[in-house]
């Protein structure tokens, strides 16, 4: 029987799409896996694009994002190591449906999708878990619409502001270290509207910048803007 030690890619006992398989399975996983580097700013797939396996991230950051019909970008999430970014086309095989590029040197496990598709058609543990991360990532784009479509700017950039963008916590990216157009896209929005929203959010004495720093002033305030 196969030992996680004795991997040659170790980090597959870690993804938890993958955490809860066989030994027998991980090991499968690790014979046909194939590690990719990508530079700062380099793309590893793109929208509309057939997806030629599952990617997980290994290493790094990458952005994951879609172009709007006018040209804006507009930042879908940002994935930390372990995460798999493209598994419903990698599962469907149809188009991706989302763009990804490193944010810093980033390392991408692919897994050939055909090597994806037999393994999920003789694991049902692999299946169940597949299942269980679309379901997740379901709810996650309800909640992100419920979001865009019924808060405004300055409700989502209070949103924002409190929760630190979720990056801190998820990718350990400092919000602050964030552009204005970066943190546009992750809203939905122009960086026009957002320096109106920033505005506001000053005036009303809830926030100040510190440098590049965001310091919340009036938490209270800010979670009633947000409406928590």
């Amino acid at each position: 029987m196969a030992c996680e030690h004795s991997l040659k890619h170790p980090w597959i006992a870690r993804v938890p799409l993958f955490i809860r398989l066989s030994a027998e399975t991980k090991a499968a996983l690790d014979r046909e896996m194939q590690v990719r580097t990508y530079a700062k700013d380099e793309t590893i797939y793109l929208e509309g694009h057939y997806p030629t396996g599952l990617c997980i991230v290994v290493g790094g950051l990458v952005r994951v994002y879609r172009v709007l019909s006018d040209g804006r970008i507009h930042v879908h999430h940002y994935a930390r190591p372990y995460s798999p970014i493209n598994i419903t086309a990698a599962l469907d095989g149809r188009p991706n449906l989302t763009s990804a590029e490193a944010v810093v040197a980033t390392h991408i496990g692919w897994l050939p999708r055909p090597a994806l598709m037999r393994l999920v058609g003789s694991d049902t543990d692999l299946m169940q878990s597949a299942l269980r991360m679309l379901t997740l990532q379901n709810r996650e784009l309800m909640a992100r619409l419920d979001d865009i479509g019924f808060r405004t700017v300055p409700s989502r950039l209070a949103r924002l502001l409190l929760h630190r963008g979720g990056f801190e916590s998820e990718v350990n990216i400092p919000l602050d270290t964030l552009s204005q157009d970066e943190i546009a896209a992750v809203l939905g929005t122009s960086r026009e509207v957002l320096g109106r929203a920033l505005r506001q959010l000053y005036d009303l004495g809830l926030v100040r910048r510190d440098g590049r720093r965001y310091v919340i002033v009036d938490r209270a305030g800010l979670e009633k803007l947000a409406g928590e």
